[in-house]
């Protein structure tokens, strides 16, 4: 075996033992966010395992090694006699849930060995397992992750739209395809008390956590439904798709009801993840890999959670296939908007 071999192959174990390193970390930045840990920490010069657990009530010697364990990682800082400290960016990035920086969200209780196993039949079957199946997890997964986005909504995404804003404000009629459990329709219905908001999903436990999150606001409505499926005509001035056109099984049946549901001055907001039309574009992502992770255990999973489902996945709504399937489903008008905020996704206008 000669050298050149042998440091290829050690750094190449590296790099596989750094995935397993960071899943090992994830999965504490998860435990820390769900027993309060890092709130606990919140504004404290340091602490020790004793401390927090006379703030928390939890035990000593689990605070301890969960401690030094993100000390290690470089989670939280160490500085000495096994006493440790919240850096203060983390202070937005791992607790305030309103910032553009917010990250715990993306942290999330690992899928069931119900569902992994789903997922293995599946490279046998090709059916994939849907968003609803995942459970309650997933839907405050999706929520938390994306509520940042959310509250910017109003005020930073609808001015994108010309003339959208004042349409809202004076009374508009207003779909939501995909909502989950509710959020962003519920800033929108707050902001804009003249208009009417309807949300859809197919998933019922997620329409089940939006009633009981926002079913006292007026002028919102939530109902179990599939966007191929809508058959309205001419009936809605927005209708919006937050992150979901990539894990729908059939995308282009969504495009033709939207395109028959939508007023002729109306516009179609779509957001989506921010992907490339090759695979080579694709890689400069510096998470790419993350992503293609996403795709076979959530969103590929659930765009082919039906025979012949599209099977598009978490980088597959890239912008020549949203412009391409949108002249396909009868849409004149195709915009890029320009919204750098959001570094995770690309933002679509479609207008009849």
């Amino acid at each position: 075996m000669d050298e050149s071999y042998g440091d290829r192959l050690g750094q190449y174990a590296q790099l596989v033992v750094g995935y397993k390193l960071g899943e090992m970390v994830s999965l504490m930045i998860y435990l820390g966010d769900q027993l309060g840990l890092y709130q606990a920490m919140s504004g404290r010069d340091s602490v020790n395992a004793g401390q927090l657990a006379e703030e928390t009530g939890l035990d000593e010697r689990w605070l301890q090694e969960w401690l030094r364990g993100q000390g290690a990682a470089g989670v939280i800082n160490h500085v000495g006699e096994e006493r440790f400290q919240l850096p203060d960016v983390a202070e937005e990035a791992l607790l305030n849930d309103d910032s553009p920086a917010f990250l715990t969200g993306f942290f999330f209780r690992p899928p069931s060995h119900e569902i992994i196993d789903r997922t293995m039949d599946a490279f046998k079957t090709g059916l994939g397992v849907s968003w609803g199946d995942h459970g309650d997890g997933a839907s405050h997964f999706l929520c938390r992750s994306n509520r940042p986005f959310h509250l910017r909504l109003p005020e930073h995404v609808i001015p994108l739209l010309e003339g959208m804003g004042d349409r809202l404000a004076q009374g508009a009629d207003v779909l939501d395809i995909g909502c989950g459990s509710g959020h962003a329709l519920s800033v929108l219905a707050s902001a804009y008390p003249n208009s009417r908001f309807l949300g859809i999903d197919p998933a019922a436990n997620m329409i089940a956590q939006a009633n009981t999150s926002y079913g006292d606001i007026g002028n919102v409505r939530y109902e179990v439904g599939y966007g191929e499926s809508i058959n309205e005509t001419n009936q809605y001035d927005l209708i919006t798709t937050f992150d979901c056109m990539h894990d729908m099984t059939d995308p282009i049946g969504t495009m033709k009801a939207v395109r028959g549901a939508i007023r002729d001055s109306g516009s179609w907001l779509i957001k989506d993840i921010r992907s490339h039309d090759t695979y080579a574009e694709n890689l400069e992502n510096p998470v790419a890999a993350m992503m293609y992770g996403f795709s076979v255990l959530y969103c590929m999973s659930s765009a082919l959670s039906k025979p012949d489902g599209a099977g598009l996945g978490t980088l597959g709504f890239p912008p020549a296939v949203c412009q391409q399937m949108g002249a396909e489903a009868g849409f004149s008008s195709f915009k890029f908007l320009e919204y750098e905020d959001d570094p995770f996704n690309n933002y679509f206008e479609l207008r009849p």
